[in-house]
């Protein structure tokens, strides 16, 4: 918001300014640094779409349980570990459930893609909204095609 507000003040002044009157018309002469401005504020908004307001990236987990059973969750966790060992696997406890969350997904498509592949695991997988770890390597991606 910050960045608007300055952007804005900036372009009213070159307007303010740079607006000279001629018999022919009017002449507009744009400092440079505006287009500078508005090019990084646009990449700023196209990074921030991915992240929450404290900071951290949004992205998508699978819920795979949600018991109030403390031997079903770490059983599963367990054999979550065992069969997928490159996924992050997550457990909370919000009293009295026990969840069991796995992977950080940037992308919805690609959490339906790996339910797909799980799906035979358990009955009922759902994919959910969560704030996720992200890789060094996917953030850097993220970035260069918030330049693009």
């Amino acid at each position: 918001m910050k960045y608007l507000l300055s952007t804005l003040l900036i372009i009213s002044y070159c307007f303010a300014h740079a607006q000279t009157d001629s018999t022919r018309g009017l002449t507009l002469i744009r400092d440079p640094r505006v287009d500078l401005l508005v090019k990084k504020q646009a990449q700023i908004n196209r990074v921030a779409v991915h992240k929450s307001s404290s900071g951290q990236y949004k992205g998508f987990r699978l819920m795979v349980l949600n018991t109030n059973n403390r031997d079903e969750a770490y059983n599963t966790k367990s054999m979550l570990l065992r069969r997928y060992p490159e996924q992050n696997i997550y457990m909370a406890y919000q009293a009295p459930y026990y969840k069991i969350k796995m992977g950080d997904f940037i992308k919805r498509a690609d959490a339906d893609n790996f339910k797909k592949q799980i799906t035979g695991l358990k009955q009922s997988i759902f994919v959910v909204q969560d704030i996720i770890k992200i890789k060094p390597e996917d953030e850097a991606k993220l970035l260069k095609e918030a330049e693009n």
